[in-house]
């Protein structure tokens, strides 16, 4: 009765372990040290537990930093001493702030302009310092101008609204970003304009617009444009008219010159991410239909919700980080736009942020080591350190992206072990076995992937190469079937054309 009783509690026990360890493997599990579901995307497009590349180390608010609280914080910008700019807009200031984000180096509040008054910021909202002249460019919005600043906040120019017959007189000059190329030139972003990014000379002088979105063409917009073909002048006027979504933030590549814009408004995903050659053509246009942020736009508890990319970095390894104000989450893309890493949710832990209210991301190091994100909501900055596991991907990433393939083929390698659902790394590896020769490697691993245009590449050079190698085999085998066809053929018309034998004495029995 005794062994009877304990066999049956033994079973039970090792049911009840199966049960937990079976609802492990299924849930999508939080990371020990995060707030939130550690996730990736896998080749089916399903949300699946991954490694994560980074975790959140601390939250630094304004008195961490030895001032007052943050009011309103709306942008953040990194310069190439690692110093960074966080833009104080309720507090209508400007700190600079070292390198390790623990003290501030510098307020600015006041400024000087050239004829010797003092000015004051209003509400600004933008900032950002050139590597090539040295000089700070601000967004202030409120007093409807940007100014150029040297480093101890002389003011060298002031850029108001243009008196320009291209420039819409009725509009008002609101800045909200800013930013500049290497040839001097100033782009501010506008809150009232759907035309792109005001574009200035160096000296000041308006030029245009630049990297305007396009509008998406729906339904709606080709019967529109089919209407409007056929209509009359006095029906066109009354007609609505297509028009664009404006961007409203933007980042440059200062290894390439190329600018990247976000949108995070409107009803079509059209444009959300824009990466703009100097011609202000959108070298992401081929990629129309694909989808920045979250593929599933459904809560677990059933509820709906939109992506919105609020802000973008470009990091100093080429990666492409975005801003998701609706989520709290930064996607991590490489420069080919393949999903690298998702961290961050909404709530109240280090690592969680105020639905809505984050406003900027801004990157450090070669190989984005570390990933910051401001929380206008609760006032904080929120310091993400790169993972063991980003490392590996960050340095296969850049191996592979320098040219040096057979490299990166041990990193990728090492990714898959840590991690068999990193979609990337079948993707890497892919890419490596194609360029290393290795065309059927390259075949497996792009259909692990379901990349159907890698794995089409990759045959077409395998069979390519299947073919040279075997070529005289298969020459010498269609010879003797030709000749084999040609030989039969003879044989079947001369059993056709032989006489007949005439009946021998034998023949008649």
């Amino acid at each position: 009765m005794k062994t009877h009783l304990r066999r049956r509690l033994m079973q039970s026990a090792a049911a009840a372990v199966t049960l937990l360890y079976a609802a492990s493997a299924l849930a999508l599990p939080a990371s020990a040290d995060e707030p939130y579901d550690v996730y990736n995307y896998n080749r089916l497009g399903e949300a699946v537990p991954s490694q994560a590349g980074y975790l959140a180390e601390r939250s630094v608010s304004g008195i961490d930093l030895g001032t007052t609280a943050l009011n309103a914080p709306s942008d953040l910008f990194k310069d190439q001493d690692d110093f960074f700019y966080l833009v104080d807009s309720g507090n209508n200031r400007i700190l600079k702030i070292d390198s390790e984000f623990s003290e501030i180096v510098q307020v600015y509040s006041e400024f000087t302009m050239p004829d010797g008054s003092k000015t004051k910021l209003k509400n600004p909202k933008g900032v950002y310092v050139s590597p090539d002249t040295g000089l700070m460019y601000i967004a202030d919005n409120e007093n409807a101008r940007a100014l150029v600043c040297e480093a101890d906040g002389k003011v060298v120019m002031e850029i108001t609204k243009p008196e320009s017959t291209v420039y819409d007189q009725g509009l008002t000059f609101l800045p909200q970003k800013i930013l500049c190329d290497n040839a001097g030139n100033i782009y501010i972003v506008l809150n009232n304009t759907t035309r792109g990014s005001a574009m200035f000379n160096a000296d000041g002088s308006f030029i245009g617009y630049f990297g305007a979105n396009s509008v998406a063409q729906t339904a709606t917009v080709i019967a529109n444009h089919f209407w409007n073909a056929i209509a009359s002048e006095e029906e066109k006027r009354y007609r609505a008219r297509s028009t664009p979504t404006a961007f409203d933030n933007f980042d440059i590549d200062t290894e390439t010159g190329f600018i990247f814009t976000s949108t995070s408004a409107g009803s079509t995903d059209t444009d959300i991410v824009k990466k703009v050659n100097p011609e202000g053509y959108n070298l992401f246009s081929y990629m129309s239909n694909y989808i920045w942020g979250d593929l599933f736009t459904t809560w677990y508890s059933g509820t709906s919700y939109k992506t919105r990319i609020v802000d973008i970095d470009i990091g100093d390894d080429g990666s492409i980080n975005c801003l998701d104000a609706t989520t709290g989450r930064v996607f991590q893309y490489d420069e080919e736009a393949d999903l690298l890493f998702i961290m961050g949710a909404t709530g109240d832990q280090v690592g969680a942020f105020t639905a809505g209210n984050v406003t900027a991301v801004e990157t450090k190091g070669k190989g984005c080591e570390n990933i910051y994100v401001l929380d206008a909501g609760k006032g904080t900055v929120t310091v993400f350190t790169q993972t063991v596991f980003g490392e590996i991907v960050h340095d296969a990433t850049e191996k592979y992206n320098g040219g040096y393939y057979e490299e990166a083929l041990g990193p990728w390698m090492e990714v898959l072990k840590r991690d068999g659902n990193y979609r990337r790394a079948y993707l890497g590896v892919s890419s490596a076995y194609y360029n290393m020769g290795r065309y059927k490697e390259s075949m497996e691993y792009a259909k692990k992937a379901d990349a159907s245009n890698r794995y089409n590449r990759a045959f077409e050079r395998y069979r390519s190469e299947w073919l040279r190698e075997h070529l005289t085999v298969i020459l010498l085998i269609i010879v003797l079937l030709i000749a084999g066809g040609w030989g039969l053929k003879r044989y079947l018309r001369w059993l056709k054309t032989r006489p007949k034998r005439k009946p021998g004495f034998w023949d008649w029995g």
